[in-house]
């Protein structure tokens, strides 16, 4: 009868494990309806040849080396998806793109690249036309220049002239690429083109990124504005896209289904507009990530690998493997709930169901995390980031998953404490928790304040702290009542730091990532909210003279004292300091 009640709790949260977990991965999983791209097809993609290392980050004057036959292969995959692409540069084999495409019978807007130097731009523009001659029925339109104004390079007048130049040598139509706010401000650009070409990506729109939900309507307000602008003109849609990967900006989420849905809606309503239009991008492009942050790679049709990211017609799932994410997530769930059927005394019926539920929560947030550092990861130093902030969210689930199930943990030792034992070689649990406290939260906050200062292209990474943050959060809950240690400067600071930035990360009210990220922050600082409240009061206190207060030391106590800090060494220099100090 005793055996029976043991495994009833035991049964009970492994059934509260399996519901938990199928019934996520199963919604996370689901399949959404999206309007179908007309014929599973789509009019144009921007095409750059990277594959690998071979990238324009590995150019050099312009070239960078493409493996041998990459580019006839990529023509023949992307001719199943579209007629046409663009292409940025006609500079070394990137000018093999015309001559491809030709044979597999499409079309090429041809890009030249304009910036700042005069050589190179020349070299492109005689590249370009020479291609272009030899290649006239593949030739959509020549493309004089991409977002040189957005980027600052030269005035409108310049790149007018340059634009001129390029037709008086050609019968093909001639355009320039932008954004509609800098032809909007140069409108002698827009007199020296035969066609206007327009670029829209909401995404990256400031000060304001568009959501999912309104993204059509936006877009279709900035083509009106353009034929007010231009009547006459003929215009066309140069770059438009979502990206499926990278952070949130304002309630612009990046996600799969969310990338589907766009391009798919705005294929499906394209005649209606009726401009021709190209979509960023063919293919992911790994190579963008370190300009443009981690949503940069993640624009394509096409995954890396040059297999299709989603369907272009029928419904998609933002997690199309999430069986196996669920076979993950239940089978640490299992694994945690077996170490917990081996603890004596038995665990409580509460400890079980709350066992039940952190487990799985545990896995998913492993699973999630894993899928994430994957997309971020860039080189070998991506690979150490990454591994590092795994081993973060791991160490932050066994902590949690430890006092679930009823260890007994001290609190962790401070700063000063933690130098001491590594410096003596003198370890203990305080110690040990010590050291993981300040690995968790200097990196925190570092990126806490990357991101308030300048978060445009960082990520949010709530999955990597959350749980050593709930973790730390609960071990301080517990030990409330374990005497009343000094308070911890450092602590104090870096957890006054945590609350500062916390704020400032969030971008918008709408941004879910954002304010997830935001609450980790500050769950993170609220252990040592009082440490940062005692610093708070001391800075006050000298502000307002040296007569407004007792001592900082009878504030802060004695960093290292055995009282408060677990049992490790006392820090004698600072004791006699102090006591000095007291002396008449």
């Amino acid at each position: 009868m005793l055996q029976a009640f043991r495994i009833l709790p035991f049964l009970l949260a492994v059934t509260i494990a399996a519901g938990f977990t199928a019934g996520l991965w199963a919604w996370l999983g689901r399949s959404i309806d999206i309007v179908d791209a007309p014929g599973g097809r789509f009019e144009c993609l921007s095409y750059t040849p990277a594959i690998g290392d071979a990238s324009p980050l590995k150019a050099k004057d312009g070239v960078f080396p493409v493996p041998a036959g990459s580019i006839a292969s990529d023509m023949a995959t992307l001719v199943r998806t579209t007629d046409c692409v663009r292409t940025y540069s006609m500079l070394g084999a990137q000018g093999d793109v015309l001559a491809h495409a030709a044979a597999a019978g499409m079309k090429v807007m041809v890009g030249i690249w304009i910036g700042a130097d005069d050589k190179r731009n020349a070299r492109e523009i005689e590249r370009a036309l020479t291609l272009a001659e030899a290649h006239p029925e593949a030739v959509r339109a020549i493309v004089v220049g991409n977002e040189v104004l957005l980027r600052r390079e030269m005035t409108g007048e310049r790149l007018a002239g340059i634009i001129r130049s390029v037709k008086t040598r050609t019968d093909l139509p001639v355009t320039y690429a932008d954004i509609y706010e800098f032809w909007r401000r140069n409108p002698m650009v827009a007199e020296a083109v035969d066609i206007v070409t327009i670029h829209a990506l909401p995404y990256w729109d400031d000060p304001a990124p568009v959501d999912i939900d309104h993204v059509q309507a936006h877009v279709r307000g900035v083509i009106e504005q353009a034929r007010a602008t231009f009547p006459g003109k003929r215009l066309q849609i140069g770059e438009i896209g979502w990206p499926s990967a990278g952070r949130t900006r304002a309630g612009a989420v990046p996600s799969l289904v969310n990338e589907a849905r766009f391009v798919r809606e705005f294929a499906a309503q394209s005649a209606a507009i009726g401009l021709p239009y190209n979509l960023i991008e063919a293919i992911d492009q790994p190579w963008k990530r370190v300009p443009e942050g981690t949503v940069g790679g993640y624009w394509g049709i096409l995954d890396r690998d040059r297999e299709p990211k989603f369907p272009l017609t029928g419904p998609v799932s933002e997690w199309p493997r999430w069986r196996t994410a669920a076979g993950f997530t239940f089978g640490l769930a299992l694994g945690v709930l077996l170490w917990g059927a081996g603890r004596r005394p038995a665990l409580s019926w509460p400890r079980w169901l709350a066992l039940g539920i952190v487990a799985p929560a545990t896995g998913a947030t492993l699973w999630g995390l894993g899928n994430h550092l994957a997309s971020i990861a860039i080189g070998w130093i991506g690979g150490i980031w990454a591994f590092f902030l795994m081993g973060v969210a791991v160490a932050g689930g066994v902590l949690l998953i430890a006092q679930v199930i009823g260890l007994t943990l001290p609190r962790p030792a401070g700063l000063t404490t933690v130098t001491a034992a590594l410096h003596h070689r003198r370890w203990n649990a305080a110690v040990g928790l010590g050291l993981l406290h300040w690995t968790v939260m200097l990196p925190a906050a570092v990126l806490a304040l990357s991101i308030a200062v300048d978060g445009r292209h960082r990520d949010f990474l709530q999955l990597a702290f959350w749980l050593p943050a709930a973790g730390f959060a609960w071990l301080a809950w517990r030990t409330r009542r374990d005497g009343h240690p000094a308070p911890r400067a450092e602590e104090g600071w870096i957890a006054g730091l945590l609350v500062a930035c916390a704020p400032f990360c969030v971008d918008a009210i709408v941004n879910r990532e954002a304010l997830v990220w935001a609450g980790v922050c500050l769950l993170l600082a609220l252990p040592w909210a009082g440490d940062a409240w005692a610093e708070g009061r001391y800075l006050l206190r000298v502000r307002q003279g040296p007569d407004s207060g007792p001592p900082r030391q009878h504030q802060r106590g004695e960093y290292g004292r055995r009282s408060g800090e677990g049992g490790v060494i006392e820090n004698h220099a600072e004791a006699r300091c102090n006591q000095r100090r007291r002396s008449p």
